[in-house]
């Protein structure tokens, strides 16, 4: 008897793999090929079974003269948000929807005052039980996963093994400060390295913490000296451990403070003043385009990128002005500035998005404690975490300020770590102090957006809040501040809808459409200008009581 074999492309079988056994149908859901073959049988009745059949393919077996079952398979991308205290995958269809999603998280050491770590053998072990479980999902619903997308923590360093790709050193939080100690000897190049990188001199970044780390670890100054390890952020590392290719996107870049805005290469002065080798540098790729096969799937990594410039793409804004503010735990506020160049001192200057042929920008101002600031709280005030719930203790009022410097203040005023300074606090009630705290985020948002007006000459226009502790008294104090509405998103995950986007981008280019981003609640302000200036001036004498401005 005759029967035809349908082939279908299974959510085990690689892309590389079916674009040999079919080339470029592999963009196409469905029949990958059939074919017919004639089969002996004993009788007319008895069919072989598809189980039989060996390979990466499955087939609907039929006779050929009846109808033959057609098998389509959705097709899928898998993100990975790796962030400062959980890694999140999520399954996404080609209409941006989230299909399946998963969290696991993982410590933050603190073994000394200043100093935050992560083991990065446990995130990227963790990358990989998330994607092994996100393609068993897909699996199970038929789902073919065409590629892969990441977005990850910034400001987090570490040294590994070049061939081994084994860490050689804990992931250097974007919350650690151990550099402090030697910026002096860099303040002369101050200047240089904000025109340079956009970015200002600071312990968080990549530079200051390779020369730390050289000046006190003998073994990993031998290893580099001997041209047998990599120093780069977590993201690079990642990218080395999950695909064999070591390589750093350009929107994390710019946290090493060695990667120059406008050439769009590592700067051979920059490295000259930390005393680095580029060849101790992992090669630049832009954010879109091919970071190689993750291994544990057969999928290609189509885009690396930073979880806050995610996060702005993720909100959908494409215009000059548009900003985007993400809380969790830290916060960030992120202006879109175009395809121009725009270097404003004492906010970051990032690329946003890259490919081969083109580069856009943002202007931002990061805050190191939004989640971590209650975190702090808890223990201060002796409120276990069950019991804190902060947005349900602010919706009073509070009789001072709060100076959060448990992890330092980055934008606009760049401090090191210092104790946080409770002002006019003394007598205060624990629900207070939390508003107190909660209220010193929003001082921040406040300081940075006049900052982006003034100074980058930048008129904001639409604002958007997105994040777990974007949460609705901060927002409306924000509002209040700000004197301007702000909308709330539906959407949760905007980090991932936002490496979603730029991978669908790159996957099916002919699909892409725009998605727009689901507001949920618009926040007014309804605080009077007086009022508001009193809270702005205690803020401010607060700030010069410990030193900052």
């Amino acid at each position: 008897m005759i029967y035809q074999f349908r082939l279908f492309k299974s959510a085990g079988m690689s892309a590389s793999a079916a674009r040999s056994a079919q080339g470029s149908a592999v963009n196409s859901p469905g029949t990958l090929f059939a074919f017919s073959l004639r089969m002996n049988s004993k009788s007319s009745t008895e069919s072989p079974s598809p189980d039989d059949l060996s390979g990466s393919c499955r087939a609907s077996l039929q006779p050929y003269d009846q109808t033959v079952f057609i098998y389509n398979m959705k097709q899928v991308i898998l993100v990975i948000d790796q962030g400062t205290s959980a890694t999140k995958a999520f399954v996404y269809d080609a209409e941006l929807n989230v299909v399946h999603s998963h969290k696991i998280r993982h410590a933050i050491h603190r073994p000394k005052p200043g100093w935050a770590e992560s083991d990065p053998q446990e995130i990227a072990d963790s990358c990989r039980r998330l994607i092994d479980e996100m393609m068993t999902f897909c699996r199970e619903q038929s789902l073919q996963v065409e590629a892969i997308g990441m977005a990850v923590q910034r400001s987090t360093f570490l040294f590994w093994d070049k061939e081994t790709v084994e860490p050689l050193t804990p992931a250097m939080s974007w919350q650690d400060s151990r550099a402090s100690e030697i910026l002096d000897r860099f303040r002369k190049q101050t200047a240089l390295i904000e025109s340079k990188t956009g970015m200002p001199l600071s312990a968080y970044f990549g530079g200051p913490k390779f020369a730390f780390t050289v000046e006190h670890n003998p073994e990993i100054k031998r290893r580099v000296d001997a041209g047998t390890a990599f120093f780069g952020p977590l993201s690079a590392y990642l990218t080395h451990s999950l695909t064999g290719t070591p390589s750093v996107d350009e929107s994390i870049a710019g946290r090493s403070l060695l990667f120059n805005l406008e050439s769009g290469m590592w700067d051979e002065e920059l490295l000259n003043i930390f005393g680095i080798s580029d060849t101790t540098l992992p090669p630049l790729k832009p954010t879109c385009g091919s970071f190689g096969e993750v291994s544990d799937c057969g999928a290609p990594l189509l885009c690396v990128i930073g979880d806050q410039q995610a996060s702005l793409i993720g909100h959908g804004h494409q215009e000059s002005g548009d900003v985007a503010m993400n809380f969790g735990t830290s916060g960030s506020v992120q202006v879109n500035s175009g395809e121009n160049l725009t270097i404003v001192p004492s906010l970051l200057t990032n690329v946003l998005n890259s490919t081969e042929s083109q580069r856009s920008f943002m202007l931002e101002g990061t805050i190191n404690s939004v989640g971590s600031l209650f975190r702090w709280l808890e223990g201060h005030l002796g409120i276990s975490h069950e019991d804190m719930k902060w947005d349900s203790r602010c919706h009073g009022t509070t009789p001072g300020v709060l100076v959060p410097g448990m992890n330092g203040i980055a934008a606009p005023h760049w401090t090191g770590e210092f104790e946080p300074i409770l002002s006019a606090l003394d007598d205060a009630s624990p629900d207070e102090i939390v508003r107190a705290g909660m209220e010193s985020i929003g001082f921040l948002v406040n300081d940075i957006c006049e900052v982006i007006q003034t100074d980058g000459d930048i008129n904001i226009r639409h604002i958007t809040i997105s994040g777990g502790s974007g949460r609705p008294p901060l927002v409306q104090f924000i509002a209040d501040l700000l004197g301007q509405s702000l909308y709330t998103s539906a959407d949760r995950d905007m980090s991932g809808l936002g490496t979603a986007r730029m991978v669908v981008s790159q996957a099916w280019p002919e699909k892409i459409q725009e998605r727009e981003t689901a507001i949920e609640v618009e926040y007014n302000p309804i605080m009077s200008s007086a009022d508001r200036d009193v809270k702005i001036t205690a803020w401010r004498d607060a700030l010069r009581q410990c030193g900052t401005i």
